[in-house]
């Protein structure tokens, strides 16, 4: 800077270096090829996880001893001719999973069906969860 506070040539020069020009619209090709793909693939996923083939629940449970537990689940299924394998799984107090049990709904002619599992465990369990759900 010059003694009257007018920037110079030669200061303009090491602030230009300094501080390079942006880049402007270098993210658009970016951004517009991230878009083509992912948004179709999400509308594929959303639909795709909000119709399952096979949808299920765990309806109540009882603590039969520490190494059993008896689950009641209810598997809806569109086409009740398709068997389907669902998993059980329980948990102790302290959230360790100490059963899992992966049974068989055999086809059937309803859509809903209710079924008990006995589950062994080998700590005390204290809650179960039926976490997936599949066409055999």
């Amino acid at each position: 800077m010059g003694e009257d506070g007018t920037v110079t040539l030669s200061d303009a020069d090491r602030i230009a270096r300094r501080y390079p020009p942006r880049r402007r619209g270098a993210w658009i090709p970016v951004a517009t090829v991230l878009a083509i793909i992912g948004i179709p693939w999400m509308a594929w996923a959303g639909l795709h996880a909000a119709n399952p083939d096979v949808t299920g629940k765990v309806v109540a449970f009882d603590v039969v001893s520490d190494t059993r537990i008896d689950v009641t689940v209810t598997i809806q299924r569109p086409d009740p001719a398709r068997a389907a394998t669902c998993t059980v799984v329980t948990k102790a107090v302290t959230y360790d999973t100490v059963g899992e049990l992966p049974f068989e709904v055999a086809p059937g002619t309803q859509e809903l069906t209710t079924q008990v599992v006995s589950v062994r465990t080998f700590k005390r369990a204290t809650s179960a969860e039926l976490t997936d759900c599949r066409t055999a």
